[in-house]
């Protein structure tokens, strides 16, 4: 399957979205997809683990992986003068809801793979297959409320996968759309029906399996196929052992915390053929 996006749609900031602290009211979301807001208690439980990660101007998504391990987006990173951000100004709250995190910490160390460089304006594929970062916490989060996420292979062309997000007009609280679909394939690349909006960036892509949620890829861009809204997110499973072993030594089991698991098949992979913007 050939996806070739038609159109580059409006440009977006390149970290993420202007932190907003006002009030704000339920997102009206309309499309092909149902997103539902996180804004109970009981709606929130047991996605305590997705939060908002923090620069003190913008955010993105990201997610608890490891105690003291966060994955997120590369460009979340960067600035729009795509100037690193320092660590310590890095601030993850988990399970952020309506002014409330079940934990804050900062970030001590970040990691991204060596040849990943940030860019003004639309993306290229190759940055897109790049996209994805290891953050450091000062202090693990320990608690019963907020259990890492596991990560997993890639998906196959055509799995119905979960999002968990915060994004423009719902910063306040996660959201959650639970019937995207995985629609094209290229190397590190998945193309998605999920619905993006800015601030989404690092959000993960989940597939349910028998044992629990485990996440596939992570959001790094946006734009449209074949006449329709698509988000782009960058697999896991190629990108993630490296920043791992950066992030601390492998353990005399050969372990590092993170356990990727196989899926069978060969991932339904296709040609992709597109351009990007990131959300």
């Amino acid at each position: 399957m050939r996806l070739v996006l038609a159109r580059v749609l409006i440009a977006l900031l390149p970290f993420a979205t202007p932190l907003i602290v006002a009030a704000q009211s339920l997102p009206q979301i309309s499309g092909a997809g149902t997103v539902r807001p996180l804004v109970s208690a009981d709606a929130a439980r047991g996605w305590e683990a997705v939060g908002r990660l923090d620069s003190g101007v913008s955010f993105c998504s990201a997610t608890l992986v490891a105690p003291d391990l966060v994955l997120t987006a590369a460009h979340c990173l960067y600035d729009e003068n795509n100037r690193r951000i320092a660590d310590h100004a890095l601030r993850f709250s988990a399970g952020l809801r309506n002014g409330r995190a079940e934990a804050i910490r900062r970030v001590t160390r970040s990691h991204v793979p060596g040849d990943y460089r940030a860019t003004q304006g639309p993306p290229a594929m190759e940055l897109i297959a790049r996209d994805i970062a290891l953050l450091e916490l000062d202090q693990p989060i320990v608690s019963g409320l907020v259990v890492p996420i596991r990560t997993g292979i890639q998906g196959r062309l055509r799995d119905v996968v979960t999002i968990v997000s915060y994004g423009r007009d719902r910063e306040s609280y996660a959201s959650i759309q639970e019937d995207c679909e995985i629609v094209g394939r290229e190397d590190a690349i998945t193309a998605l029906t999920c619905q993006v909006v800015q601030g989404s960036s690092g959000s993960p892509i989940l597939r349910e399996t028998p044992s629990g949620f485990e996440i596939v890829a992570v959001v790094s861009a946006m734009g449209e196929w074949n006449g329709e809204d698509a988000a782009f997110a960058v697999d896991v499973d190629a990108l993630l052992p490296a920043l791992m072993a950066q992030a601390r030594p492998a353990r005399p089991n050969g372990s590092n915390g993170v356990t990727l698991r196989n899926v069978a098949g060969d991932g339904g992979r296709g040609n992709l053929g597109a351009r990007f913007i990131r959300p």
